[in-house]
């Protein structure tokens, strides 16, 4: 008997009883279903992730107090350091050769009004000259915030496209009146659309020049500074410059820790990196259970099979079998029900990746490399725990079960 019967037998025995065969393979399908959706999910986390930091700039790192700390300790303790200011940019961006551009700013939340159209959970952030250059965020049309905008604290503002598209729909906003914080502001550019990040508008922001938000915020706290350095071949140089420079001008003491945080977007990916490793060794850990449980149920029914077959295998040794052939039929079998598991689990994981990538912000990306990894991984279980029901098959004395009833 070639391999190809052994599959058919395998495969007919599963349409035989569609039950027992649904039982049998649940715990199969519900690991490698469970794998491909979680490798989905993880997959496509990184490469969105990868993508924004690109977007945002690999030559680019910030500068504040607290920086990249989930320790609600560490959090309070950072806050209460010295703030940094716009002075400090000003120094990082005329004093450090390897820095392009420096540049402060700060943000809050308020609610944008024209008329009687308004919309809130609006980002409004102050902004220095130079802004857009350091963080790559291209307008649409229109001018950005200006030397002569900071410097006369001029009423005007940069808004993103969904803002624009609420509040003004299909009437162009340059130099239209906007109403926020208690202020009105003159629209003067629109920043290109940039879509949804994780279910959260990127376009629904507001920018003002940092002496305007000064006026409508206070000065009293502290800013957050943007480092663009001259190419991503320098990126070390220019942070070690602005580490120096902020220590001198903090008077950190020679061999004492920073009292400022650079967040870089290595330091991001890291922490990516950190967090999707760990949520997909639990969820695999789940899965592999699964198919323990799957394995050790595929043997059971393996075994049933060999005692109901055992005056078939008598018959096959009669005729000149060898102990290597019955082994292959069932190992073959063993592996052909798994498969068929298999099959089954990465169709439900991929159906469930689309399903979530349709139902919820998160980016999915369902690889080849995970469904080969589903397939492989479910024959193996089956020739792993196929493999002793095979070997007692083939160990069975032919004249004993000849004479089995």
């Amino acid at each position: 008997m070639n391999a190809r019967e052994s599959a058919g037998i395998a495969l007919g025995a599963l349409r035989a009883n569609k039950l027992r065969s649904l039982l049998t393979l649940l715990g199969v399908i519900i690991g490698v279903s469970s794998v491909i959706a979680v490798m989905s999910v993880v997959q496509g986390l990184d490469h969105y992730v990868s993508t924004q930091l690109v977007q945002a700039g690999s030559d680019v790192f910030n500068v504040d107090k607290v920086g990249l700390e989930f320790d609600f300790t560490k959090i309070a303790e950072r806050s209460r350091r010295r703030d940094l200011t716009p002075d400090d940019a000003a120094a990082i961006a005329r004093s450090a050769p390897h820095v392009q551009a420096a540049v402060a700013e700060r943000d809050a939340t308020a609610p944008v009004r024209r008329g009687a159209r308004g919309l809130t959970g609006v980002t409004v952030r102050g902004v220095e000259p130079g802004y857009l250059e350091v963080n790559d965020l291209p307008l649409a049309r229109g001018r950005p915030i200006g030397e002569t905008d900071q410097r006369t604290r001029a009423a005007v503002c940069v808004i993103g496209s969904d803002v624009a598209r609420e509040l003004f729909g299909a009437l162009d906003p340059i130099g239209r009146d906007v109403r926020l914080g208690g202020l009105t502001l003159t629209v003067v550019g629109v920043g290109t659309r940039r879509g949804a990040s994780f279910g959260a508008s990127q376009d629904a922001y507001a920018l003002v020049a940092l002496a305007v938000f000064e006026r409508m915020y206070g000065r009293s706290a502290s800013v957050t500074i943007g480092v663009r350095s001259r190419a991503p071949g320098v990126f070390q140089q220019a942070e070690d410059e602005t580490r120096t420079l902020l220590r001198a001008r903090r008077h950190v003491s020679p061999g004492a820790k920073d009292d400022f945080e650079i967040v870089t977007p290595e330091m991001y990916l890291s922490l990516w990196r950190n967090l999707s490793g760990a949520i997909f060794i639990v969820i695999v850990g789940v899965s592999l259970i699964s198919l323990l449980v799957g394995g050790i149920v595929i043997m059971n029914i393996m075994l049933v099979s060999v005692t109901e077959r055992t005056r078939e295998i008598g018959i096959r040794k009669a005729l000149g079998a060898r102990r290597r052939d019955i082994l292959m039929q069932f190992l073959i079998e063993a592996a052909t029900l798994s498969a068929a598991g298999g099959v089954v689990g990465v169709a439900l994981g991929v159906g469930a990746g689309v399903l979530i990538g349709l139902l919820t912000p998160l980016p999915m990306y369902v690889s080849p490399l995970s469904v080969g990894l589903g397939l492989g991984t479910a024959t193996l279980v089956g020739l792993f725990f196929g493999a002793y029901p095979a070997t007692r098959a083939a160990r069975q004395d032919p004249i004993d079960a000849l004479r089995y009833e």
